[in-house]
């Protein structure tokens, strides 16, 4: 609980520590009916990763973007334009992850993405999605990841390319 990240500004697992934190917080606040304490320590994190991602974009610009689409993604159900949001910034950190090389953000990315897509009843984009979210496990080398979504989903064909 306590932050030590001001302490060690260019320590790279603080960033790494900050991210995880970041989710767990905003799936927290899914989990316990759209929680303020949960949404407001996400909120925070993000806010770190939004300074972080103006001196070193490569590294975290598509974590704010996954970040955002998971803050977007609680109030989906409710408003349109949250939706929209959600989506644009789940496919902009998909591809900005991707293009930094950060191969397991895009899955972590894909794979929240289509659990989004899976809760909206948009079939077609979580089939894809989660279809995504296993070729870029597989890429990283979590094959016990890619066995889990492929029990969980048996009725997807999944590939590793």
């Amino acid at each position: 609980e306590k932050d030590i990240s001001g302490k060690f500004p260019g320590l790279y697992v603080i960033n790494i520590q900050a991210f995880y934190d970041g989710l767990a917080s905003y799936a927290l606040a899914r989990k316990n009916n759209n929680s303020k304490k949960w949404r407001k320590r996400g909120h925070e994190i993000m806010k770190k990763f939004v300074e972080w991602a103006k001196h070193c974009p490569s590294n975290n610009s598509h974590k704010v973007l996954l970040l955002k689409a998971e803050c977007a993604s609680l109030f989906a159900s409710k408003s349109k334009k949250k939706r929209e949001i959600a989506e644009q910034a789940y496919n902009a950190a998909i591809l900005g992850a991707n293009d930094s090389g950060f191969v397991n953000v895009a899955a972590i990315a894909s794979e929240r993405a289509a659990e989004f897509y899976n809760s909206t009843g948009q079939d077609e984009k979580f089939s894809s999605h989660i279809a995504q979210a296993y070729q870029h496990y597989f890429k990283w080398g979590a094959r016990g990841k890619c066995e889990c979504i492929a029990k969980k989903y048996p009725e997807i064909a999944f590939t590793s390319q």
